[in-house]
């Protein structure tokens, strides 16, 4: 399995050549939207997560004095800090509406890479906008998926409610029998957790191949690209599982790398390190997973047309 996904990545990286400044400003292209209002709003002191994160910082200082009153104030004027900040609120609104762009803005993504895979022209950075008249389906498609992954984990989440009934049923008179029962439950919450993320990752392999389905052809809907995703990940799941796993060596040397630059050069070099090694991944997998996308498909839907690619020869002009 690894050896195919190895063939995957060279189709990707072969395809990127001399393209891979373009790509890397459509996957910024991408994020970007979400990255501005996360730094308009830290900038402003209106970010819900820096708030967050300082009232937890001081309540663990309250915590450590042991004094549970101090932990309680600081808690009640941290809350009432927190609902009385209308900008924060404003910016968290902000950040919904611009998190809904990202959804068809990848699928622009997902189509460049098609085009330049099939060596079709892809066009500039411009391409990221060409789903932009799938806002609606892009959206619906991942409402759905999270939907049935959410419902292949309810087991999972079953057997976590499991877990207190040994506690229940444990004699309370008896300390050994209350440890027992914990002991048991403690290893049952372990086993549902597992069991959901196994099922969940099932599940997410099942629609991996949602997006690639709606950003080739745009006319179909998103249940219809869902459950076309279905269909063509049977008996190919852990092939592409395969693939996955085959990139956690990259970003084991991205957290290296992102380390070594904070370390040697500050923590502005080393932030800017990691957003660029992030990119670059991030179009990486796209691009091998597009590769694997395109094998499934029928010979006719997903060859190469032949011709000159002069499309991909021309010069990118910034």
């Amino acid at each position: 399995m690894f050896f195919v996904s190895a063939i995957w990545k060279l189709k990707a990286r072969t395809a990127l050549k001399g393209r891979w400044l373009t790509a890397l400003l459509i996957a910024l292209s991408v994020k970007l939207p979400v990255l501005l209002t996360q730094a308009i709003a830290s900038a402003t002191g209106n970010s819900l997560q820096d708030m967050m994160a300082n009232l937890t910082i001081r309540l663990e200082s309250a915590a450590n004095r042991t004094d549970i009153a101090a932990v309680q104030e600081t808690l009640d004027a941290g809350l009432q800090q927190i609902m009385a900040a209308r900008g924060a609120w404003i910016m968290q609104g902000v950040q919904l509406l611009t998190a809904l762009m990202t959804p068809f803005l990848t699928l622009g993504m997902i189509h460049w890479l098609q085009s330049l895979l099939r060596g079709e022209p892809a066009g500039d950075v411009s391409a990221v906008l060409s789903r932009a008249r799938l806002f609606g389906k892009a959206i619906g498609l991942r409402l759905y998926v999270g939907l049935r992954v959410f419902l292949w984990m309810l087991p999972g989440l079953a057997l976590n409610l499991l877990s207190l009934l040994p506690v229940h049923l444990a004699d309370p008179r008896s300390r050994m029998s209350v440890l027992s029962a914990a002991n048991t439950s403690l290893q049952i919450t372990s086993l549902a957790a597992i069991a959901a993320a196994v099922l969940g990752v099932m599940a997410l392999l099942k629609y991996a191949l949602g997006d690639q389905i709606l950003a080739d052809h745009p006319e179909k809907g998103p249940i219809q690209a869902a459950k076309e995703s279905k269909a063509m990940m049977r008996g190919k799941r852990g092939t592409l599982f395969s693939l996955y796993l085959g990139f956690l060596l990259w970003y084991f040397l991205e957290m290296m790398a992102v380390n070594l630059a904070g370390a040697l050069f500050g923590a502005v070099i080393g932030t800017m390190v990691g957003m660029l090694c992030s990119l670059a991944l991030d179009v990486y997998l796209r691009a091998s997973v597009t590769a694997f996308y395109l094998d499934c498909l029928p010979a006719e839907a997903g060859r190469r047309p032949e011709g000159p690619r002069e499309a991909e020869e021309e010069e990118i002009e910034l």
